[in-house]
């Protein structure tokens, strides 16, 4: 079949068009042939203008035709060697552009917390320290991380002892500490102590946890608990009150820490000897014999409960030599 002279030299035309054409990211005008994308991210390509009329596009990944793809953009979700094929009228057909490489780059992140308290033993109404951890496992840079610590019933805020980097507040109302961080770099990790203390005796869990702008790829540590238990009131079982200025009174260490208390002591036939409102740690036993004894404390807490303490005490007036 012999072409018509124009149909050839429109084609002609076409070809010398479409051979070098440029392609534009993002319809931006850089002329980068390596384009890369996040999971789930989409990004638009699209065929610089041409003088030439063209009819039809078609778009290949990897050597194949993507069905569909006929127009002078094309938005790619998937990475990939990306090359178009322009068409005129008479469906002539321009040589194949030149390739955009599509990489995929993973720009999620993997936050890590950890929260542990002091591991010596704590008492009730004695400060104690917790340590928060925050690392970042990468791979991409976190950004704008936060990290929330809502107290429980069982503990009270002090103060922040120390801080690596970022910005505490703490809320006294909602009972919650918040540390803006920041940017996190992959393998980097930062460091908060925090100082409380419990005023109950008892088991008291804390959980903190942490978040970024980004997706997190392993959400499983981006929370962290801690499980303390706090020891009542350590009630000596022995006072010597012999006049050597040595463990003179029945002392019971941070009785101070309670706001109310009542003591009441009784000797083996069940008779009371002493009995005090607003204990201070001023019984010596005067007028009593050797021997061993037992009390009932009662001390009011910080948030109006009565705990009670009952055992024994043994009081001794030898000196020792």
């Amino acid at each position: 079949m012999v072409r018509k002279d124009s149909t050839y030299r429109y084609c002609l035309l076409l070809l010398a068009a479409v051979t070098g054409f440029t392609l534009l990211f993002n319809t931006a005008a850089g002329q980068s042939k390596v384009l890369t994308i996040a999971p789930g991210e989409s990004k638009k390509v699209t065929l610089a203008p041409t003088s030439i009329t063209v009819a039809a596009y078609q778009w290949f990944r990897n050597g194949v035709a993507i069905p569909g793809a006929f127009t002078s953009s094309y938005t790619i979700t998937q990475p990939g060697t990306y090359t178009v094929v322009a068409y005129n009228q008479e469906s002539c057909a321009s040589p194949v552009s030149e390739a955009i490489v599509v990489r995929e780059i993973d720009k999620r992140v993997d936050l890590a917390v950890v929260k542990k308290s002091e591991t010596r033993p704590i008492r009730s109404g004695e400060p104690f320290e917790y340590t928060l951890t925050v690392n970042n496992k990468g791979p991409a840079l976190a950004t704008d991380v936060q990290l929330k610590d809502a107290l429980p019933d069982g503990l009270e805020y002090i103060k922040v002892n120390a801080a690596t980097t970022g910005i505490v507040d703490y809320d006294a109302t909602a009972r919650v500490l918040t540390w803006r961080i920041g940017s996190i770099d992959l393998g980097e990790e930062v460091e908060l102590r925090l100082l409380v203390k419990a005023p109950l005796n008892g088991t008291v869990i804390n959980s903190a946890s942490v978040k970024s702008a980004e997706e997190d790829a392993n959400p499983a540590n981006n929370q962290s608990s801690d499980t303390k238990s706090i020891l009542g009131l350590d009630i000596p079982n022995v006072f010597t009150p012999n006049g050597d200025g040595k463990n003179e009174t029945f002392e019971i260490p941070e009785l101070s820490s309670f706001t109310e208390n009542e003591i009441i002591i009784v000797n083996r036939w069940g008779n009371s000897v002493y009995e005090k409102k607003n204990y201070r740690n001023e019984w010596t036993g005067e007028g009593l014999n050797e021997g061993t004894y037992f009390y009932v404390l009662k001390v009011k807490t910080s948030r109006g409960n009565w705990e009670v303490y009952k055992g024994y005490v043994t009081l001794l007036r030898n000196k020792q030599e």
